[in-house]
């Protein structure tokens, strides 16, 4: 960062809002320069790689789904359900009371967030269901290096997530 040993670092919010600023293209740019001056100094095996993931919350709310055929809301959706029952002009309590008794069967296949239609419906590890990707990284463990960062839809399991991982990996330490 050109900093003497005696000045004190950027507040983290600094190099937080200069992160941001940059484009992905340019970190994509940055992080492949880091991986071939690695390679280039022997710094990087490549034998031995280990890959880790972890589930992360879209920002994006579960709420705002809509139909894929036709775009009604999930709101839409559940008048639509509870009025072929009888249920006539339900308030939003009353449909929200509903909901929690009925067995749910929502799938990405039928519901998109028009907000992020990347994120997906996915049942996170303490049960809840939300909408989320999967970050997956890729270390060479002689080094310590990570050679590879992907961020994947949060409903794909991890056999098919780890071939797109390590792919990527494997164009950088080959």
């Amino acid at each position: 960062m050109g900093l003497s040993r005696e000045e004190p670092t950027p507040d983290h919010s600094t190099r937080s809002k200069t992160r941001r600023r940059l484009s992905l293209g340019t970190h994509q740019a940055v992080f492949r320069w880091v991986l071939k001056l690695l390679v280039r100094e022997g710094l990087l095996s490549g034998k031995n790689l280990g890959v880790d993931a972890t589930t992360l919350e879209a920002n994006a709310a579960l709420k705002a789904i809509v139909r894929r055929d036709h775009g009604a809301s999930y709101d839409e959706y559940l008048g639509q359900l509870m009025a072929h029952e009888g249920l006539e002009e339900p308030t939003a309590a009353q449909r929200q009371r509903w909901d929690r008794r009925r067995k749910k069967r929502v799938s990405n296949r039928e519901w998109v967030s028009p907000h992020d239609p990347e994120a997906r419906i996915t049942q996170l590890k303490d049960g809840r269901t939300h909408l989320a990707y999967q970050a997956e990284h890729a270390v060479d463990l002689d080094t310590g290096a990570v050679v590879a960062l992907t961020v994947q839809p949060g409903d794909r399991g991890d056999p098919e997530s780890l071939r797109v991982t390590l792919a990527e990996a494997g164009s950088v330490v080959t």
